[in-house]
């Protein structure tokens, strides 16, 4: 007996599948109304997409996928940016009267910035490295939902 082929039409249905999907290409357009809605609520209902979907001429399952794709984004972008020390302001203007303070010094501004003094240390090594401005923002809407 020999194998059933895709081309002779004994596969089931559920063997043949439908392949991939096409990707789609969002409009300038699509995209802004997308990120307006999503600055305004990045939770929007099932009512709210629907109509967002007809709007842009896009079937809502897609604008869907594209509002929890787009939180993700916000999600990863927001843990790569660096958090602030607490206290930091005042460990650069005491490093900025001491280019190299000694251990008490050091063990001082721990105990304000409620840091542990190697933290300290580490920092007076690399001040550079602590005082960066943050990487790009956000995902591709570069706004921050609710503000």
């Amino acid at each position: 007996m020999a194998l059933p082929t895709p081309s002779d039409g004994t596969l089931a249905a559920e063997a043949q599948g439908r392949g991939r999907r096409r990707r789609l290409v969002w409009t300038p357009s699509q995209s802004n109304a997308l990120c307006a809605c999503f600055v305004r609520n990045p939770y929007p209902g099932i009512a709210t997409r629907e109509r967002l979907a007809q709007a842009i001429g896009i079937p809502e399952p897609r604008v869907h996928i594209w509002f929890r794709n787009e939180r993700s984004r916000q999600l990863r972008q927001h843990r790569r940016e660096p958090q602030p020390w607490p206290g930091r302001r005042g460990l650069q203007e005491a490093f900025e009267k001491d280019r190299l303070p000694g251990i008490a010094a050091r063990e001082e501004l721990a105990r304000e910035a409620g840091l542990l003094e190697s933290r300290i240390q580490i920092w007076a090594r690399q001040p550079g490295q602590a005082g960066r401005a943050p990487a790009q923002a956000g995902g591709r809407c570069n706004a921050v939902p609710g503000g």
